[in-house]
């Protein structure tokens, strides 16, 4: 091996070093912007508008944490590679082990993060966690009323994915970082090269940061039928695979073979022909993610619309950052009473069906699906005040199919009253 290859290799060995600085920066950062933060669905974005426009430095330390979770998803990654090129599941058991948890947490953490700004973006990944842990196999339905504290989307589905984000996920991580610490050479861990390997990734991240915030789109409340939601670069893969997959096998290849992966990768030590099936793991991996999220990227160019309205997004998401900060209201009559006298939709409209229907009734679409405006519902045939009422209760017995649902046992007869007067008024 030659002085030259020799020093690459090195190099490589510090893959380690820089997945534990970005792991250090995502702990920080994280901890900062939890000072602020309300896991709530009516404070929620509200909240991180704050950290972006009035907390010093909040939208750098905010897009850290963003584009920090992205780079940490890929050198993980990238370090379960290096390991495996140099036969770490054979030599290095805990190592190995280790390095495969963290990969599989990280994912977790970024994919409970991107549900806790509440913007559109944020509505539309926790629509796509509900949708792969309903259809997994033989425990979809417990998955989906465990994921969301319920039978629907609320703020009881944003503290549980707060809850996972800040608590359980940290935690499982400290403590495979704790075991693996107990088996490093720590002179050789934090020796000169692992240090600048850190040092330089964190500052090629401060600086990125610095020029690019983090996204933040509108409220879910006040997003229009024609955003369209895109997550963030480490799951756009995901996104575009199970654009190409009918109905539930989605589940199987989001949630079911990812986990058959990852296990299969634990116990390669332990199989034979283990260099054959890691090499094959990680290699379709690889590939998947390298097709798939270069697939997404392509299609959002070649398509005219998509390409003009995503455009537009980035303007008024620019337009937004430039506007003083405007904190929630509060009013001292009771959120229907208040609703009422303003001519608004009830504040039980807006937070059981304005993410579907839109805020003023006009329609959403959510992901691939398109839910129908509510103007001008009266001149349909059965669609009184009375059987409004009654189509809440019962949506089946009007014909109505999933995704709309029954609200016997979310509101009372005076509510779901008051939410059909309202629709009965709406015009075009």
């Amino acid at each position: 091996m030659t002085p030259r290859e020799n020093g690459v290799r090195v190099w490589l060995q510090t893959t380690g070093a820089v997945v534990g600085i970005l792991l250090l920066v995502q702990f920080v950062t994280g901890t900062l912007m939890a000072f602020y933060y309300v896991p709530s669905v009516d404070h929620a974005h509200t909240t991180v508008s704050y950290i972006e426009k009035v907390v010093s430095s909040g939208s750098w330390l905010r897009s850290l944490h963003h584009y920090g979770s992205q780079w940490l998803a890929v050198f993980a990654f990238i370090h379960v590679i290096r390991l495996f090129l140099d036969r770490a599941f054979a030599i290095n058991r805990t190592q190995w082990i280790v390095a495969i948890l963290l990969l599989g947490l990280v994912m977790a953490a970024g994919g409970t993060g991107y549900s806790l700004p509440w913007d559109a973006r944020a509505f539309f990944s926790t629509r796509v966690a509900e949708g792969l842990m309903s259809g997994l196999p033989f425990v979809g339905r417990m998955a989906r009323l465990w994921l969301l504290g319920g039978s629907d989307i609320s703020t009881l589905t944003l503290s549980r994915f707060f809850a996972l984000h800040v608590l359980v996920i940290p935690g499982l991580i400290a403590a495979v970082v704790v075991w693996r610490v107990f088996g490093w050479n720590l002179a050789r861990v934090f020796g000169p090269r692992h240090a600048i390997a850190g040092g330089v990734v964190f500052l090629a991240l401060a600086l990125w940061c610095l020029k690019h915030p983090a996204p933040l789109g509108p409220s879910v409340a006040e997003a229009t039928a024609e955003y369209l939601p895109r997550p963030g670069s480490q799951f756009l893969w995901l996104f575009q695979s199970l654009k190409y997959i009918p109905g539930g096998l989605g589940s199987i290849t989001g949630v079911v073979l990812p986990g058959i992966a990852l296990t299969l990768l634990i116990l390669l030590p332990w199989l034979k022909r283990a260099r054959l099936i890691g090499a094959s793991l990680l290699g379709a991996g690889v590939v998947l993610v390298l097709l798939m999220t270069t697939a997404a990227y392509l299609s959002d160019r070649r398509d005219q619309h998509t390409r003009e309205q995503l455009s537009r997004q980035v303007a008024e998401e620019e337009a937004w950052r430039h506007k003083p900060f405007e904190p929630a209201r509060l009013t001292l009559a009771a959120p229907a009473e208040a609703d009422a006298a303003s001519g608004g939709p009830p504040a039980t409209y807006i937070e059981f069906c304005a993410n579907c229907h839109g805020k003023n009734g006009e329609g959403a679409r959510q992901g691939r699906l398109n839910f129908p405006p509510l103007l001008d519902v009266p001149t349909k045939p059965r669609r009184t005040v009375d059987d409004i009422v009654g189509l809440l209760k019962d949506p089946t017995a009007y014909g109505l199919q999933p995704p709309m649902k029954s609200f016997s046992t979310k509101l009372t007869e005076q509510q779901m009253r008051e939410i059909a007067e309202w629709i009965v008024k709406l015009k075009r």
